[in-house]
């Protein structure tokens, strides 16, 4: 069967990829996104004037020509800041966390609010979140780009249309409809994310050479998770969010996850669970506050220096991990991986007992292990992650040149503050 491809879908493609090009290398020249895109000159002239002319990129003039010589300037082409703003937003454990980007990815503002999630009902916490954006927004006055777009990254479980909060160690309620109250209070598309899928949507945006289409991003905070990029996707359940590496089971019946069940990768692995284990509390209860980032290192410390329950701890923490792993490639074969997050600085603690975990066969064959890379900053990936999440959802959705803009697609505009409009 012939398949029909319209002149309006080339068009936004070949659009999109100009835009792409011009996000991931920076400022170029017509030259440079022809080669970089593999389209004619021709064809980028006719898109990069459209979009100059409507304000989506800016032109700046790098070179004047001989006198001499006849022709143009040259001129490096860029996304104009000012054509728009997105707002990210994180949900963590007693925290929320805002910040404003304009359309070419340079950050305006940053807030972050300490509020205490975990006894809010779900309506206080979308108080507590559009507080937040607003006050910064109320901030920045009326100098700059409309507000377009809202990234949400949540340390939990959010619904597949990335609409809902499902359910999170953050806060007890679940099904909190955070994505309509931001889109009916800002007026701006909003879509909420599962933070290690954030990570490796970073990473993927910051190296695809390096990462390559298939790779796993274990995150090790106070809690456990991974992002799993598949041939070139990121992988997501089909009603929900992400990968639970942190929830499959390791001893079943086993000490208490945060998340309620017993057994878990994170009752183990996570840095909450660590801690417990290497002050001997009960492991069938939560800790009533979660260790700070000192009172690890100390505790790391300790069990470098010599053994005792603080090196039994981490080398648990390690055998709960590869067990994950190794259950995890025996339905996807072996993968690279990354770890992030603060979890990393104690790799030395736990990688032995990972790898031990993971030489047990799967199918009789070796299971092997690829670290491609280890990041401590989880935060500022899961930033990235939505940033770009948001920016690259704008680029695809502006119409193309000559295409005849959706009335639909206008509405719900946002004043250039981001507020509603009348």
């Amino acid at each position: 069967m012939n398949t029909i491809v319209r002149p309006d879908d080339v068009r936004r493609q070949n659009q999109l990829g100009v835009l792409l090009a011009l996000r991931r290398r920076g400022g170029l020249s017509r030259t440079e996104l022809s080669a970089a895109t593999g389209l004619s000159a021709s064809t980028v002239t006719v898109i990069t004037n459209s979009l100059i002319e409507r304000g989506v990129i800016a032109a700046e003039q790098i070179s004047e020509l001989p006198a001499q010589r006849r022709g143009r300037p040259q001129i490096r082409l860029a996304p104009n800041p000012s054509h728009a703003s997105v707002a990210v937003i994180l949900l963590a454990l007693n925290r929320v966390t805002a910040d404003i980007y304009d359309y070419g990815g340079g950050v305006i503002a940053s807030t972050t609010v300490n509020v205490k999630t975990k006894s809010m009902t779900g309506e206080q916490l979308i108080g507590a979140t559009i507080s937040t954006l607003g006050a910064l927004l109320d901030g920045q006055g009326h100098g700059i780009g409309p507000l377009a777009r809202i990234s949400v990254g949540v340390e939990g479980i959010v619904d597949g249309a990335g609409r809902v909060f499902l359910s999170s160690p953050v806060i007890d309620e679940q099904n909190i409809p955070l994505g309509e109250a931001l889109e009916r209070e800002f007026m701006a598309p909003t879509e909420l994310a599962n933070e290690c899928n954030m990570i490796a949507e970073a990473l993927r945006w910051r190296a695809p050479e390096r990462y390559g289409p298939n790779f796993a991003a274990v995150v090790m905070t106070i809690g456990i998770g991974m992002g799993l990029y598949l041939n070139g996707h990121l992988f997501s359940g089909i009603t929900s969010s992400a990968t639970e590496f942190g929830h499959i089971c390791y001893k079943p019946g086993g000490a208490l996850c945060r998340c309620g069940r017993r057994g878990c990768v994170e009752a183990y692995a996570g840095q909450h669970s660590i801690w417990r284990a290497a002050m001997g509390a009960d492991t069938s209860r939560m800790l009533a506050e979660e260790p700070t980032a000192g009172d690890m290192r100390r505790l790391a410390d300790r069990a470098r220096s010599a053994p005792g329950p603080e090196r039994d701890a981490f080398e648990e923490a390690g055998r709960a991990i590869g067990t994950g792993l190794s259950n995890l490639f025996s339905m996807f074969d072996p993968i690279p991986l990354v770890f992030a997050g603060p979890g990393v600085q104690f790799m030395d603690l736990m990688k032995e007992s990972i790898t031990t975990a993971l030489d047990n066969p799967s199918y009789g064959l070796p299971v092997t292990i690829s670290v491609i890379d280890e990041d401590p900053d989880h935060v500022a990936l899961t930033k990235a992650g939505n940033l770009m999440s948001a920016l690259t959802f704008l680029d695809a959705n502006i119409p193309g040149a000559g295409d005849v803009p959706d009335a639909s697609a206008r509405t719900g505009a946002a004043s250039p503050a981001g507020k509603k409009t009348a």
